[in-house]
């Protein structure tokens, strides 16, 4: 058998493999990472609502006042946030799922703000999940997704209002913020 001799004799499957390595290390990078989302804010913290009139099992028109606070950041400022939104056909059995959109202006801790415009929810009874977009100030662009969970009801037995042996006033709860830029 004529075979030439390697300087550097390598087992078969070594080589295949250096080889393969070496293309994976030669192929084109990819999209940039902010193409695929980065993450501006990503903070946790708590809610509280108060519902006006108090939550029946009959739907009704009410008013919610929530006060949000994102105090513990892993990326992003820490911020604080307050609205109102006046919503149709509220019961306490979608305590938390708001029917219109509504904005959340939110003032970081060093006093920029973001407005938030939340168009739809996803409710899982005491827990929701709010999509957004940042609509002005910091951030404009980002998307927005908002995680809350009614943790703690007020009212007179709260855990009967959904049978109609009772009425929520307020939730609270803790809640996450994150604002992806696209």
């Amino acid at each position: 058998m004529n075979t030439v001799p390697s300087r550097f004799p390598l087992p078969r499957r070594l080589a295949g493999a250096m080889a393969l390595a070496c293309g994976l290390l030669l192929l084109p990078a990819g999209a940039p990472a902010h193409a695929q989302g980065v993450v501006d804010v990503q903070c946790e913290g708590t809610f509280t609502s108060e519902f006006t009139p108090a939550l029946t099992n009959q739907p009704q028109d009410i008013s919610v006042t929530s006060q949000n606070s994102y105090a513990t950041c892993e990326t992003g400022l820490p911020g604080t946030s307050a609205t109102t939104a006046d919503e149709p056909g509220e019961t306490c059995v979608n305590l938390i799922h708001t029917l219109n959109p509504f904005d959340e202006t939110v003032t970081w801790s060093d006093r920029s703000t973001s407005t938030v415009h939340w168009t739809s929810v996803e409710d899982t009874g005491t827990a929701a999940t709010y999509t957004g977009t940042v609509s002005t100030g910091r951030y404009t662009g980002d998307t927005a997704v908002k995680v809350v969970d009614a943790a703690d009801l007020t009212g007179t037995n709260p855990e009967l209002c959904p049978v109609g042996g009772g009425t929520i006033t307020g939730a609270s709860g803790p809640t996450t913020l994150t604002l992806t830029a696209l």
